[in-house]
């Protein structure tokens, strides 16, 4: 069912998305070599509850994080662990933040020191995102978004994720419609004003062979080259849409 939100809905869904961003500057200000990724989601929960909201990620179907901290070859659902960051790293974080029982679910990705090869696939995954968002709007269809994430990752050189893409978010975390990252122009359902929509372009380097860890939720390249994720979540307006993770 693909939920229609109420203006209070998206008040509160805007209140988790401020918090959202206090937790992304508070990561920016921490992605440093040698930080663990179990400090680091720490962190995030801490500010979290510091203000106010709750970790919606945490327990999710079994997930042991707080959020989701994805490294090099892991391009989506990384769990904290003891690992420690390096130079040239490229790291996802996945936050979620629930205020008053709404939901903020959105992506960033950061590269620690001089590293081209990421640089080049993080800049492709943002752009793929900005080139999907850049179709919602009303009467467009949820197909205009998949083929023009998948159009512009193409041409790049890079590939999408098959199995995995966006959703609608707010009541719960995982909503209707399913946004995939590849898909014809005209097709799926029709975007409606007041729908809130997570657009998330999934990145691999030569293929888009994965696999699951042993920890059951990362996923990881097949052939250990980069990947990349990148989210916002975004507001259907009379019009056209409003990032609300910008």
């Amino acid at each position: 069912m693909i939920y229609i939100k109420s203006d209070y809905e998206i008040e509160q869904i805007k209140k988790a998305c401020e918090v959202w961003k206090k937790v992304r500057q508070v990561l920016l200000e921490n992605t440093k070599p040698g930080k663990s990724l179990i400090e680091l989601d720490e962190l995030a929960k801490k500010v979290t509850l510091e203000n106010g909201c709750t970790t919606p990620f945490h327990k999710y179907q079994g997930f042991p994080g707080y959020n989701c901290i994805s490294v090099n070859d892991v391009v989506i659902h990384g769990v904290p662990t003891n690992y420690k960051l390096k130079n040239l790293d490229i790291v996802t974080y996945d936050v979620g933040v629930a205020y008053n029982g709404y939901i903020c679910d959105a992506a960033f990705t950061v590269i620690l020191g001089n590293n081209p090869e990421a640089q080049k696939i993080n800049e492709v995954c943002f752009n793929s995102l900005i080139e999907g968002i850049k179709q919602i709007k009303p009467n467009n269809h949820i197909g205009d978004i998949s083929s023009a994430i998948e159009d512009y990752v193409n041409k790049h050189g890079y590939y999408v994720i098959q199995d995995f893409g966006g959703h609608g978010c707010g009541r719960k975390l995982h909503e209707d419609p399913i946004i995939l990252n590849y898909g014809k122009k005209g097709t799926g359902p029709l975007i409606k004003k007041n729908m809130v929509l997570c657009v998330e372009p999934m990145i691999f380097t030569n293929d888009a062979k994965y696999y699951i860890d042993k920890d059951k939720w990362s996923v990881i390249a097949q052939n250990h080259l980069l990947t990349c994720h990148w989210e916002h979540m975004v507001l259907v307006t009379e019009n056209g849409y409003e990032i609300l993770t910008e």
